[in-house]
């Protein structure tokens, strides 16, 4: 559970950190609530979200940077003020010549309170990764009123009684 501050999520250090093309990153069942940015701001990495409830961002829910690829899955999507969900930075990674941001490919996503997805039409999604290819099976649930209560109720920190001690 993130909630109440700026810069939740980044993945992939800067456009100078060409070995970040490396990384894989799967972030499920998490609550970002009034957050301003970064759920998560990915640079390099391919990312698969899902089941994951993000409401009332300040700048925007997830941005794709320098060749980062984003597989958004059935996720819970809440606008506050800010309505556009997805956003785009263009950066150039130091062993290229000419810059270029990321790709996002929503399957499944909720979006709610009037939130706008955000998607560029002109994403190369025929490049974009897929899950499968890094783990043959995971369990998605279609974004509900369901999936918004577990998320909300049941991320971040929770009372766990210590197990009696042994006699």
């Amino acid at each position: 559970h993130f909630s109440q501050h700026d810069k939740t999520i980044l993945i992939g250090a800067d456009p100078s950190h060409v070995g970040d093309r490396c990384i894989r990153v799967t972030i499920h069942h998490c609550f970002f609530d009034g957050t301003r940015q970064r759920h998560p701001r990915v640079r390099f990495g391919k990312v698969h979200l899902y089941n994951n409830y993000t409401r009332h961002w300040g700048i925007y829910a997830v941005c794709a940077s320098v060749e980062s690829q984003i597989y958004s899955q059935c996720n819970i999507y809440e606008a506050g003020q800010k309505k556009v969900a997805f956003k785009y930075l263009t950066e150039k990674a130091t062993d290229k010549k000419e810059a270029c941001s990321g790709c996002i490919r929503s399957e499944g996503d909720l979006f709610t309170a009037g939130t706008q997805a955000g998607l560029l039409t002109e994403n190369a999604r025929s490049n974009l990764f897929h899950p499968s290819e890094y783990y043959p099976t995971w369990t998605v649930e279609a974004p509900t009123d369901t999936l918004k209560h577990v998320v909300q109720h049941c991320t971040g920190w929770q009372c766990v009684p210590r197990p009696t001690e042994a006699a």
